[in-house]
């Protein structure tokens, strides 16, 4: 039995020459005459034994059918799948991948880019500071029987961010032999230092026997006190490891935002963040 699966003629499959409903109305008939003539028993009924052959026949018929029909529709496909693609011009750089699959710097840089304008800036690290200050009032002719002086004491937080917003497509690249994408942040940034106006500790006020037992402060000397409070505050901060800690607790954080969005657009790929070269902020 001869199939033809030529796609190219537009008729599907044929059997013996002929399409398959003309094949099928033939073979029918042929198994109603046999029927009549050879398959009956004493009594006029069709034997068991002939039933069984033609159901067996009919199946085995209708298999062949089968897979004619899945021949034909395939050839097409098939075809389609084992093309090469066609080179992008816009794009950089194409992974060569048998023309079945093609991942660029392009598609990664789109991925990424469009998910750091949501996030712009991203805190990665907090760090709490202390501070005091001795604040000394003097009284008539600075003389220590009028003066007096206070020990205040401040608790600020400080917060480093990244701000993702600025990134840009030369901060990604593609490394095609590992499957790697680079990611380059800038440094973690320290925000101004956060002192909550209940995390100020006002000590009790020594004084000189003929002075006032308040202190006679204004709003804007305890202003001007909260901003040397501060510098302070960063001073002391850069002579710790904080930046570090900021910094390295930056790429955990980014890392963890992009690589799934990086296995969204296909797996077998891993990120890589690195902070940009230059003076740590």
């Amino acid at each position: 039995m001869e199939i033809d699966t030529n796609a190219a003629s537009g008729k599907g499959p044929e059997i013996g020459g002929m399409d398959p409903e003309e094949f099928l109305a033939r073979v029918e008939q042929a198994a109603r005459d046999g029927a009549r003539e050879g398959s009956r028993d004493g009594r006029g009924g069709f034997s068991l034994f002939g039933l069984l052959r033609m159901i067996l026949f009919l199946a085995m018929l209708a298999g062949v059918c089968w897979i004619g029909y899945r021949l034909y529709s395939l050839s097409e496909d098939a075809r389609g799948f084992l093309e090469r693609d066609v080179p992008v011009e816009e794009r950089d750089l194409t992974l060569e991948n048998n023309g079945v699959l093609g991942y660029t710097a392009v598609d990664f840089q789109e991925a990424i880019l469009g998910r750091s304008e949501q996030m712009k800036k991203l805190e990665v690290y907090k760090q709490e500071v202390t501070d005091a200050a001795q604040l000394s009032q003097t009284g008539l002719g600075n003389l220590k029987v009028f003066s007096k002086t206070q020990l205040i004491t401040y608790h600020g937080t400080a917060t480093y961010t990244v701000d993702l917003s600025k990134l840009s497509e030369e901060d990604i690249t593609l490394d095609e032999e590992t499957q790697t994408i680079h990611l380059v942040i800038p440094h973690a940034a320290m925000e101004p230092i956060n002192i909550p106006e209940d995390a100020i500790e006002f000590g009790d006020v020594s004084h000189g026997l003929l002075a006032r037992k308040e202190m006679d402060i204004e709003p804007e000397d305890m202003s001007k006190i909260q901003k040397e409070a501060r510098a302070r505050m960063e001073a002391k901060l850069q002579e710790t490891d904080a930046q570090e800690e900021a910094d390295r607790f930056a790429k955990m954080s980014v890392w963890e935002i992009y690589q799934p969005i990086i296995n969204k657009v296909t797996s077998g790929y891993s990120l890589e963040v690195e902070m940009e070269e230059g003076s740590e902020e």
